[in-house]
């Protein structure tokens, strides 16, 4: 590590270190203060991001190499609670815990390994590069995710007041919030929650009775109320109601599911569509055909004027008709065949009536002024 002068503080020493990984402080990490009964007992690296958690956790040896040259030695401990996501704690006091990634599956079949341009113990040329680009694309849409979210200042602390509890419906059923244990609650009109319920961020449940209400964040409230914390995107200025509705967290689970929807919406209108066209084309092949057999008898009959479209049932030209009129064989066929079994005209679909969730809403017992059912039937004889 090159360095103009050495560092002064822990705080100094721990950044450099970090920051030679290509982590960028206050994005991926931020240094404070440890303390124990108002009382400062050290320094230690509080990790913003995956990206910052996975980077120590690959380099911990590292980091306590570089600290160890310097004049403040520093302890990474490597712990992985949830999976194969390691969260890592760096500091220079107390003792540190490194515990081993979780085994991965066995593979079913042996897979032979692709062949690397390069040693294992080198680098692929450009891999910086690339890191770099991949942390500022998530920081970009993190970015983009917390300025999406609309909140006003009101909003922001109501989501901060659930989090922690603060927000609570007593006996009397009045909604309020309590910013310390022991103080009288501040009443909160329930109405100003609505938004932030249909967005997804909240949930108003019921989990002792009637009588009984609790405010709980979702899982796309916690995402939402960090990325809020560690963007900072300014409040958006709102009414004093704060009633005005929100969007859904950006690839939230709310999001991801309309989205999902939506696309399931879309193809069921596409198959109505391709249904519909489908039954058209047979109608208009049917009225073709029949105009051809109706000209035929027309013809026959020598009749010039057309008053209607029907012709007798069964009807068939003898063969002195046949030779003298000339008519094709293909059209004796067809008026042979229609003549043993009729075919009646075909139907059009009925159009699907679709809930706003997309999925198919329950059909009318009776509607008279409705088209026919959705189907394509042909005669049988």
């Amino acid at each position: 590590m090159r360095t103009t002068t050495p560092p002064k503080t822990p705080t100094v020493a721990i950044a450099r270190i970090l920051r030679s990984l290509g982590l960028a402080q206050g994005d991926d990490f931020r240094i404070t203060g440890g303390y124990r009964n108002c009382e400062r007992i050290g320094t230690y690296v509080l990790a913003l991001t995956r990206h910052a958690d996975e980077t120590i956790a690959a380099n911990a040896d590292e980091i306590e190499r570089l600290a160890d040259q310097g004049t403040y030695p520093f302890r990474v401990s490597v712990r992985y609670p949830n999976g194969d996501r390691p969260m890592t704690t760096v500091a220079n006091y107390g003792s540190r815990v490194r515990e081993a990634p979780p085994a991965p599956a066995a593979p079913s079949a042996p897979v032979e390994p692709e062949p690397a341009p390069a040693e294992p113990d080198e680098l692929p040329t450009g891999s910086v590069a690339e890191r770099v680009l991949e942390v500022a694309r998530e920081r970009a849409w993190g970015r983009r995710r917390a300025e999406a979210l609309g909140w006003s200042a009101h909003q922001a602390d109501l989501m901060a007041a659930a989090a922690a509890v603060q927000l609570q419906y007593r006996a009397d059923g009045v909604l309020r919030f309590f910013p310390q244990p022991g103080y009288a609650g501040r009443r909160v009109e329930p109405g100003r929650l609505r938004p932030l319920v249909d967005a997804g961020f909240l949930v108003i449940s019921d989990p002792l009775g009637p009588g009984s209400k609790r405010v709980s964040v979702t899982a796309d409230g916690r995402e939402a109320l960090h990325l809020w914390r560690t963007y900072r995107p300014a409040p958006v200025p709102k009414g004093p109601a704060d009633r005005e509705p929100l969007h859904p967290l950006l690839g939230g689970e709310l999001s991801t599911n309309q989205n999902a929807s939506a696309r399931e919406q879309q193809r069921l209108r596409q198959a109505e569509r391709e249904a519909m066209y489908a039954a058209m084309d047979e109608v208009h092949a049917w009225e073709e055909r029949e105009e051809q057999l109706w000209n035929v008898w027309a013809r026959v009959q020598g009749i010039t004027h057309r008053l209607f479209r029907s012709r007798p049932a069964g009807w068939v030209p003898t063969e002195e008709e046949i030779e003298q009129h000339r008519i094709a064989p293909e059209l004796v066929d067809e008026l042979r065949a229609e003549a043993g079994c009729p075919t009646p005209r075909p139907d059009l679909p009925k159009p699907s009536r679709l809930s706003p969730a997309g999925t198919p809403m329950p059909e009318l017992t009776t509607a008279p002024d409705d088209a026919e059912q959705l189907g394509l039937f042909g005669a049988s004889c």
